[in-house]
């Protein structure tokens, strides 16, 4: 189920074309992009791989002028991609055709309910379920660079080789342990278009760290977000590369109302203030409030007695996770469990945490009982592992 060659980059339309064909009739690919973020707005799409059981493609985008037929196949239902940490290289698809992914495997996402770390490296994965090396250390190479190297080819062609591979392994191992539909779940956050916009509620949080902002504040800062990102667009720049955080607090500070004065606020870029000074100041200016999702909110501080609680607490659902193979850090964080604590108000018995999908399953399933009392748990290690020995009193 490995393809042992690394072919030469496919250039002509007749190879790619073919290419295609295979993979549509397999049914089943693996899926990765190589591509250089850091100096445009989209990223530039330098190489394409793609992989079968059977055979291993190299697509040079530098050279093939439609990629539709790629595009096109990933957001086919009816054939499975397989990806490792994919959100990145699946962003094209929707952009460019307007039909999101669909029926997408993210390994990454499947180690983690396969008793494996979260996040688990794709080179690490690849050892523990292939026994195999991939190729390292070509992470910042020059992949717009023509021709590309053998070196450069095999390291590209070992981001797809073995996934198929891992994926049989790993679905055998999930649907054994009855949790591939949660996998399935999970990975279906990948399909939604939403989740490639531009996501200003969490920049605010980011930019807005530890202050506490009045809702107009909040709004103004939305606003510059905004602008600052339609000006990236335009410009053809990565938004924080055409304007760094610190210059968007200062206008949240200073809130220049001309152009002179937003041209001698420190920090600001020249051209920005020349080409895209009327459309920050018409946001420093504007009353509106955009819709926004609420601020993170701030919890409140850990009595002695409430941090161990909270410590309890954490460390039991840790430790059922663990022993059901599901890594805890793709099932909620301990401020999550400690703001649902702290929200109690001494209700007792305590209700599991709200999550939504297969979390909120998970801790009715396993949480419920055991926090009303009814149920007890039993550690235990068995074969270098952590098990749950549950029983009902």
């Amino acid at each position: 189920m490995v393809p042992k060659e690394t072919p030469e980059p496919i250039t002509t339309e007749s190879e790619f074309l073919e290419a295609i064909s295979h993979l549509r009739n397999s049914g089943t690919f693996a899926y990765d992009t190589e591509f250089i973020g850091e100096e445009t707005y989209f990223p530039q799409l330098c190489l394409i791989q793609l992989s079968t059981a059977e055979r291993l493609f190299l697509i040079d985008p530098l050279a093939i002028e439609n990629l539709n037929p790629v595009w096109e196949l990933i957001a086919d239902p009816s054939l499975l991609t397989i990806v490792h940490a994919g959100h990145q290289d699946l962003e094209p698809v929707y952009r460019l055709t307007s039909s999101p992914a669909a029926n997408v495997i993210d390994t990454q996402i499947a180690a983690g309910f396969a008793g494996m770390p979260y996040p688990c490296s794709l080179n690490r994965l690849i050892l523990a379920e292939a026994h195999a090396e991939s190729g390292k250390g070509m992470t910042f190479t020059k992949w717009d660079s023509r021709p590309l190297s053998p070196m450069q080819c095999r390291y590209a062609a070992d981001d797809v080789r073995y996934l198929p591979l891992v994926w049989s392994q790993l679905e055998s191992r999930l649907q054994e342990a009855g949790l591939l539909e949660w996998v399935k779940a999970e990975c279906l956050g990948l399909c939604e278009p939403e989740s490639y916009s531009p996501d200003f509620d969490s920049q605010c949080n980011r930019l807005q760290r530890n202050r506490s902002l009045r809702k107009p504040q909040r709004a103004l800062l939305y606003r510059l977000a905004q602008a600052r990102d339609q000006a990236a667009r335009a410009a053809n720049m990565p938004p924080r590369a055409l304007m760094a955080d610190e210059v968007i607090m200062a206008l949240l500070k200073h809130r220049p109302q001309d152009r002179d004065a937003l041209s001698n606020l420190p920090g600001m870029p020249r051209f920005v203030a020349r080409e895209y000074g009327d459309d920050l100041i018409e946001a420093i200016c504007s009353d509106e409030i955009p819709e926004m999702a609420p601020p993170r909110p701030r919890l409140a501080e850990e009595t002695v007695r409430q941090r161990v609680t909270i410590d309890s607490l954490w460390s039991s659902i840790t430790s059922i996770a663990l022993a059901r193979g599901i890594a805890p850090a793709l099932l909620c964080s301990r401020n999550q469990i400690a703001g649902w604590f702290l929200a109690q108000r001494d209700n007792r018995p305590m209700t599991p945490p709200d999550l939504p999908g297969w979390r909120g399953e998970f801790m009715k399933q396993e949480l419920g009982a055991f926090l009303s009392g009814e149920r007890t748990l039993q550690l235990a290690w068995q074969n270098d592992r952590l098990i749950v020995d549950a029983s009902s009193d």
